[in-house]
């Protein structure tokens, strides 16, 4: 029998356009090219003129890895070294709303599961807005890649904020599109990872 080794992870970090900020650039990685994406570090603030940058951890087969590289760089999307970009600064983040803070219209994501409106107002929308704290015990799981890959959702990251030396929790504001069913099994599958989120809004996706 013959023993296949599994290609290692390609590792870079990928600067965003602005002009891309909205486009869901990293979630097309997984679709398309069936690669599991996980973000070890990240850096992009909505309405921002400056460029964005996410550092990647790709694993797939070498022929899609090759094919989603040339998809960024035909997009314009700079391919850099890690030990180079590390020189990147970072522009201006807003904080992530710890659980003692006023939400106003945010809900926690054990609250909105159990709110029956609100969860009726999912099951009848193709789009959620949300924003997800990723604690730092969880920046080795590829979280975005499986709502990409298993609950087959389209994931738009227009804010994030994950530092690379894993000390503090990141954060991503996230806007998903996909059948009702596969936004509220989505959502269950955060909530049973423990991640808090706060709901932002339900958009008209009419």
């Amino acid at each position: 029998m013959c023993n296949f080794e599994k290609p290692a992870p390609v590792h870079s970090r990928i600067r965003i356009p602005q002009r891309y900020n909205r486009q869901p650039i990293i979630s097309r990685l997984v679709s398309r090219y069936n690669l599991t994406v996980n973000i070890t570090a990240a850096s992009l603030t909505s309405d921002s003129n400056e460029d964005g940058w996410f550092d990647l951890e790709l694993s797939g087969n070498p022929p899609e890895l090759a094919y989603s590289l040339s998809y960024l760089q035909g997009l314009g999307v700079d391919l850099l070294q890690l030990a180079i970009a590390n020189h990147i600064k970072s522009g201006n983040t807003q904080p992530f709303p710890n659980e003692g803070s006023n939400l106003t219209n945010r809900e926690s994501a054990s609250t909105l599961l159990k709110q029956k409106p609100i969860y009726n107002a999912i099951a009848q929308t193709n789009r959620v807005r949300l924003q997800l704290c990723i604690l730092k015990n969880y920046y080795h799981k590829p979280i975005i890649s499986e709502l990409v890959s298993h609950y087959m959702l389209t994931v738009n990251i227009t804010s994030a904020l994950l530092n690379p030396d894993m000390q503090d929790d990141g954060w991503f504001d996230l806007d998903l599109w996909g059948r009702p069913q596969q936004l509220s099994a989505s959502l269950s599958y955060l909530e049973k990872l423990k991640l808090p989120l706060w709901l932002v809004s339900i958009p008209d996706s009419n």
